[in-house]
């Protein structure tokens, strides 16, 4: 990602809030609030799980951030918008980012045929990766 993200206009620049997108930036794929929590407490950032819980929900309602609920999963995991589109292991759980993500050439299909707006989309592929079929033969 080229451009540094920030916070958006209207909301105080904080050193918590910068340190939640930064963990965000260098995460591999999308984490749990808790993993947040623990990644911020291990470099000595003082924040309870609650404001980083409320910080979320803002950066989501902004577009910084994606909120999604993997099968299976009660918690939400948050990513940047980049990292929207992964397959998922069901027996070990493994993420695998999608890095050309298919929906962009069906967006217009959508948009033409049932006349929405899309905002934005998140798409998560179920199966067995590689490891697990190996373990299975």
């Amino acid at each position: 990602m080229g451009e540094k993200l920030s916070i958006p206009k209207g909301y105080r620049q904080t050193k918590q809030r910068k340190a939640i997108l930064d963990i965000l930036e260098k995460a591999e794929f999308p984490i749990h609030a808790e993993d947040i929590f623990l990644r911020l407490k291990e470099s000595g950032i003082d924040i309870s799980l609650s404001t980083i819980y409320r910080n979320l929900e803002m950066l989501t309602k902004e577009g910084l951030v994606v909120k999604s609920y993997m099968m299976n999963e009660d918690k939400a995991r948050f990513a940047l918008p980049d990292k929207k589109n992964y397959l998922v292991c069901e027996r070990c759980g493994k993420i695998v980012i999608i890095d050309n993500c298919p929906f962009d050439k069906f967006k217009e299909e959508l948009i033409e045929v049932h006349g929405f707006d899309i905002t934005g989309h998140s798409i998560e592929v179920y199966g067995i990766c590689p490891e697990c079929q190996k373990k299975s033969e």
